[in-house]
């Protein structure tokens, strides 16, 4: 029953994925009966195929009824989406459990050893939780391609004339290239805006001359910008913002964060203030752009892994209130800064973290859709991983810290948690999301063991494996590799081959990114690492060295995948196991070229 189910959700999954992927984009109307007929379209394809290739048509009618509901409520819930991207998700939405299912069945039904019995419970607990976070992408991924009516999507904000309230705009530095420094404060000496201060913390920089320059450029550039050398002052970046949120101005009513690097657009703050003519409106966010990247180039590829960011979960995000403060490039409202204690020293992404504590008290909060200022990416392979790291680990100190929060009876426990279910959602999802890397990792660790067990052992084995199992395994594999590259040609508008080194960039930094979760988990704290501004000319060992890690990982998987594929038993799991450990050794061997060829600030 379960593989007759799985094999007729696998034709809805797989016919319904690929016409979106062919056609989802292109479609930019919805209407009920589009998505009704194409509904019909597909369960009637699947059921076609199922009925030839199973008979047992009762069973294949009570599948395809109670799908035929879960389809309508999708349309109804959907309706801002076009019909491929209704059907898919739903075709996606059936498929997961019944694989799921299915994986499960299959243990339950094999007579293993003690020991198989628990490494298959592992391995079958690790896939859940995959298939899970697997689930939250493919939904920002349908959305942001598959949607046809946006209702907060904003790239312009109509003149406020008259509205010009005073801000104060935070500048942390540490042991900043005073050239670089220089750059920043003169783009914000720019500024068309009639009443702005601007605050340069700089903090802990332990030479001199370092930061005089910056000292003496702010006292040339005239009163509104104000300098603040500060030594062994604790809370790294978020204690130097809240030591300028006790200098700011009485009279400021917005709080604006710009990093040392960043030269803003003249029309920054007259292009964002306007909105703070809501009063509910707490923040606004702009996109974190980049500049000095060659065309062509690895930086290239990881310039457009960054966007990623800002051009699919945010926009996705926005049309729920549900957005992050990115710290540099957002407005904050002062008296809700004040109101929820300021920054938190105890977070290394204090901002994200700010955020949260915000919308908890029922404020509104707007995605900026275009970029207004670009600052510079890690100049270095080891400055990417540093910066990764601390991204990663910051938001998992975020979910350690208000897990709670998110639940659905968290308004029952705390009556101020203000959170709606599409925030408690999309920030417990975009936490979980950073494990991704780490939930690969262990899929390594038994991929590995189960490679080494088929070169010595035929009694002992980790995970029952099936040809349905492997058939829709690869497939859903494929296919959401498939979807990411399409996505990010997309939305991003890029070449297919800028696309797929655009994903390889994503994939190069998952050693440090599973490290860093894998480390937040044990501890609650860790120094904030920072990135660094300057290029340095890195020898190809130190590079090579610096990956280390991720070159022994690609190794063992590279020489363990040709070894099982040249030596173990030819049989269908075989060619399984060994054809992913290839594919892994690609994912850990991309960082060491990264490693050597990437380069930024140039």
């Amino acid at each position: 029953m379960i593989t007759r189910a799985l094999y007729l959700a696998g034709a809805w999954f797989t016919i319904g994925l690929v016409v979106m992927l062919l056609a989802g984009a292109r479609l930019r109307k919805t209407s009920l009966a589009l998505s009704l007929t194409w509904l019909v379209i597909l369960l009637g394809m699947g059921d076609f195929w199922a009925l030839i290739t199973f008979g047992r048509p009762l069973e294949v009618f009570i599948l395809t009824g109670v799908v035929a509901c879960l389809g309508l409520i999708c349309i109804w819930k959907l309706r801002d989406w076009n019909a491929f991207g209704q059907v898919a998700w739903l075709a996606t939405l059936v498929f997961t459990p019944i694989f799921l299912a299915y994986a499960y069945s299959i243990i339950r039904a094999a007579n293993l050893a003690p020991g198989s019995y628990i490494a298959a419970h592992m391995f079958f607990f690790l896939q859940t939780i995959a298939l899970l976070v697997a689930l939250t992408h493919m939904f920002e991924n349908t959305d942001i391609t598959c949607r046809v009516r946006w209702h907060n999507r904003l790239d312009q904000i109509s003149p406020a004339p008259g509205f010009a309230p005073m801000i104060s705009l935070h500048l942390p530095a540490y042991d900043e290239p005073p050239e670089v420094v220089e750059a920043t404060l003169k783009k914000i000496a720019a500024l068309d805006y009639p009443a702005y201060e601007v605050l340069v913390v700089d903090n802990n920089t332990p030479d001199e001359s370092t930061w005089r320059p910056i000292e003496k450029l702010c006292q040339e550039l005239g009163p509104r910008f104000r300098f603040f050398h500060l030594d062994r002052w604790p809370g790294y970046k978020s204690g130097a913002l809240n030591f300028a949120l006790t200098q700011t101005s009485p009279s400021a009513e917005i709080i604006g964060v710009v990093d040392a690097d960043y030269q803003v657009d003249p029309l920054f703050l007259r292009e964002l203030v306007p909105a703070f003519t809501d009063p509910q409106l707490a923040f606004i966010q702009a996109p974190q752009d980049y500049r000095d990247f060659q065309p062509g180039s690895f930086s290239e590829a990881m310039y457009y892994s960054y966007e990623y960011f800002f051009e699919v979960p945010m926009p996705v995000r926005n049309e729920f209130n549900a957005i992050i403060f990115s710290g540099t490039m957002g407005l904050m409202r002062k008296s809700v800064l004040q109101e929820i204690g300021g920054w938190s020293e105890w977070c290394v992404t204090e901002d994200a973290e700010a955020s949260l504590r915000v919308l908890k008290r029922g404020y509104k909060s707007i995605y900026f859709h275009r970029s207004l200022g670009r600052g510079l990416m890690p100049c270095t392979f080891s400055g990417l991983k540093r910066q990764r790291f601390r991204w990663c680990f910051g938001n998992i100190q975020i979910l350690r810290k208000h897990w709670e929060a998110f639940m659905p009876w968290a308004h029952w426990i705390d009556p101020e948690n203000l959170l709606t279910g599409a925030q408690r959602y999309f920030y417990m999802a975009g936490t979980l999301q950073w494990f991704s890397d780490a939930f690969n990792f262990a899929y390594v660790c038994f991929l590995v063991a189960g490679g080494t067990i088929k070169l010595f052992s035929r009694d002992f084995t980790i995970l029952p494996i099936t040809a349905p199992w492997i058939s829709f395994a690869l497939i859903f594999i494929l296919l959401n590799l498939w979807r990411l590259v399409w996505v990010i040609r997309n939305a991003q508008r890029l070449s297919w081959g800028l696309a797929f080194r655009s994903m390889y960039g994503m994939f190069s930094v998952g050693w440090v990114v599973a490290l860093a979760g894998f480390q937040a988990l044990i501890r609650s704290r860790t120094a904030f690492l920072r990135t660094p501004k300057t290029l340095k000319n890195v020898p190809v060992l130190n590079a090579l060295f610096a990956t280390q890690w991720e070159a022994g990982v690609g190794l063992l998987c590279l020489i363990l995948g040709v070894t099982v594929l040249a030596i173990a038993q030819p049989t269908l799991d075989t060619y399984f196991v060994g054809g992913l450990l290839l594919w892994q050794s690609s994912l850990y061997l991309v960082a060491p070229i990264y490693g050597v060829f990437y380069k930024s600030c140039d």
